[in-house]
């Protein structure tokens, strides 16, 4: 009993006071860490998401949400050169609602900023997501400033100009208008609900769905062809531009219109009994259309193998027209010669002298036995050929061939030809001498 009282007795007021503010500085510091500790002992799936800035999203305290529903939190932000990854912690079935290709946003709270939120979009194929948000299916917020700052400076003043005007508007004056149009308007919006009412259509319930859904499509479409539709509205402004400039010639046309179409229309009137005759001639003239046809679709590839051999052609016909000039002055003078030789020199060619030429040559008399089968011309040519060859030239000059021979006929004078008797044309001759 007395150990216990001295225990009791130990522990001071200054000790328990000491015990007493360690233990509010725990609770304080668990208190001030609340939001991280929540974010790290919530259950869930881990996500991370690339973005090319943070955009003051705070670790632990922005919301991540899916569809409008808080789903999770930010976890942690961390900055790695060009690209800042935030990983966030959502719930288990938040994974499988994203699917294949999900992407990611960062959103204002309010209208002016301040408190940012990370919305998910599920996109791609249905299934759980694994895998990084990357940075080409993130975005980045564009703050109220940052929309004014694009507007041209005369646009700011002008909303401001405007603003004091609609103050100035709903003074003592403005209030009285607007009470009488408020009593004017049950009247007003009786026809309105009627004009409404048939723009519902026939069927309200299936109409209504229908143009939702047939809008839908139309932004689905507009969203997704935003590059060619920026290309479209530049075109637009360049169109817009041109007929700004070019405003006094249109206004000038306009001018000129009345008088255009009433020439116009007497030249339509004169051009009905033309296009009547032309429709009689069309019937006759349709089958050789169609043989054109046939004739056009055979020649194309006949005129793309030919058209370099055109192109080559060019250089040709470049080339030859000093040649085409030189030979005018000849060819009017051969136009003379063949005059002068038309008559008796072609009949005479064409008579005797190519009958003697096309015949083969047999000698008479001495030369019995000469000649051959072969026509005249033939043994010309290879006279001729002969010849051509005899005389030969090389890098030494020119020389003559020339081939002596012997034979049994080249003794003259002898009472007895050794070439008759080497045929044994003269063997009674021989029998005498041996007598």
């Amino acid at each position: 009993m007395r150990t216990t009282t001295r225990a009791r007795r130990g522990l001071t007021t200054l000790q328990l006071g000491k015990i007493f503010v360690a233990l509010a500085l725990v609770a304080a510091a668990l208190l001030f860490q609340k939001a991280q500790l929540a974010a790290a002992l919530r259950p869930g799936e881990t996500v991370e998401i690339q973005f090319r800035e943070a955009h003051r999203l705070r670790t632990a305290i922005s919301d991540v949400k899916l569809s409008g529903v808080d789903v999770g939190v930010v976890r942690s932000v961390e900055r790695d050169g060009d690209v800042t990854t935030v990983e966030v912690k959502v719930d288990d079935d938040v994974v499988d609602a994203l699917g294949s290709a999900p992407s990611a946003r960062i959103r204002p709270a309010t209208l002016l900023g301040g408190n940012y939120y990370l919305e998910l979009l599920p996109g791609g194929r249905k299934g759980a997501f694994a895998g990084v948000i990357p940075v080409d299916r993130t975005q980045l917020p564009v703050e109220l400033d940052g929309v004014a700052r694009a507007f041209p400076a005369d646009a700011r003043q002008g909303v401001r100009t405007g603003t004091a005007a609609l103050d100035e508007s709903l003074d003592q004056r403005g209030r009285t208008a607007l009470r009488r149009l408020l009593r004017s308007s049950p009247r007003t919006l009786v026809s309105t609900e009627a004009v409404l009412r048939g723009l519902r259509g026939t069927a309200p319930e299936e109409d209504l769905a229908a143009l939702v859904a047939g809008g839908e499509n139309v932004s689905t479409v507009l969203s997704s062809e935003n590059v060619r539709l920026a290309r479209l509205v530049d075109d637009l402004a360049t169109t817009s531009s041109v007929l700004a400039e070019r405003r006094q010639d249109l206004a000038d046309v306009s001018r000129t219109m009345p008088g255009t179409l009433d020439d116009t229309t007497v030249l339509l009137d004169r051009l009905d009994g033309v296009l009547d005759s032309l429709e009689a001639t069309a019937d006759p003239v349709r089958p050789a259309v169609r043989e054109l046809a046939t004739l056009l679709d055979d020649a194309d590839p006949v005129l793309a193998r030919a058209r370099p051999v055109v192109a080559d052609l060019r250089e040709v016909l470049q080339d030859a027209r000093p040649l085409v000039g030189d030979l005018l002055p000849i060819s009017r003078d051969l136009d003379t010669t063949v005059r002068n030789v038309n008559g008796a020199v072609l009949d005479r060619v064409n008579g005797p002298i190519l009958g003697q030429l096309m015949t083969p040559w047999h000698g008479t008399g001495p030369y019995a036995k000469g000649g051959a089968d072969r026509p005249l011309y033939k043994e010309t040519a290879y006279m001729f050929s002969n010849l051509a060859q005899a005389n030969m030239m090389d890098a030494n000059g020119s020389m003559i061939s020339f081939l002596p021979g012997v034979g049994p006929a080249s003794l003259a004078g002898l009472p007895i030809s050794l070439e008759q008797l080497l045929t044994g044309g003269t063997s009674g001759g021989m029998s005498g001498a041996d007598r």
